[in-house]
């Protein structure tokens, strides 16, 4: 008997290994044959927050101090961009920034209530653009504030307008 019940363990392992290598075949022969998978590293999951990807470059000018700026591709900056050109007279909110009224209501938009300085945001209660300079913890109350955009260059001109000079922004 002993006999037998070794060459059915050995025909047992033989049959379990061939089994064994041919899944393994399969598997790469499939991998090989197919599209190579999408790495996430290459491509950003979609779900990020909608201003992470600017889209439309703007100039923001006031006097002869000029600044440079992106806009974020949500419905609320496109929204901005189609106004453009557009000039509003700037006055200060509470020495973080400087905001001035839209010729009009724009999309709305989820509001958040943080911001950080050297961005763009919309108040839709009063319609204004708000550019914001300086960091101090102030919580944005209800609605929040729509971020549209952030600045790249010339924040500093921003900064050092007073409460009667007028900005206009162009599409770059």
């Amino acid at each position: 008997m002993r006999p037998r019940i070794t060459g059915l363990v050995v025909l047992t392992t033989a049959v379990t290994a061939v089994a064994v290598l041919t899944a393994c075949a399969n598997t790469s022969d499939s991998a090989a044959n197919s599209s190579p998978a999408t790495s996430l590293t290459a491509h950003p999951a979609t779900s990020q927050p909608v201003q992470e990807g600017p889209f439309t470059q703007i100039r923001l000018r006031i006097g002869a101090s000029e600044a440079t700026a992106r806009l974020y591709d949500n419905a609320t900056a496109r929204d901005f961009a189609s106004l453009l050109p557009v000039t509003i007279t700037l006055h200060d909110l509470g020495g973080r920034e400087k905001a001035g009224p839209l010729p009009r209501e724009l999309a709305d938009g989820a509001g958040q209530s943080s911001y950080r300085a050297g961005q763009l945001g919309y108040w839709a209660p009063s319609n204004d653009l708000a550019i914001y300079y300086r960091e101090d913890g102030f919580t944005i109350p209800d609605p929040g504030i729509v971020m549209i955009g952030e600045i790249d260059t010339g924040l500093d001109a921003i900064t050092h307008a007073d409460g009667t000079d007028t900005l206009t922004i162009t599409a770059a």
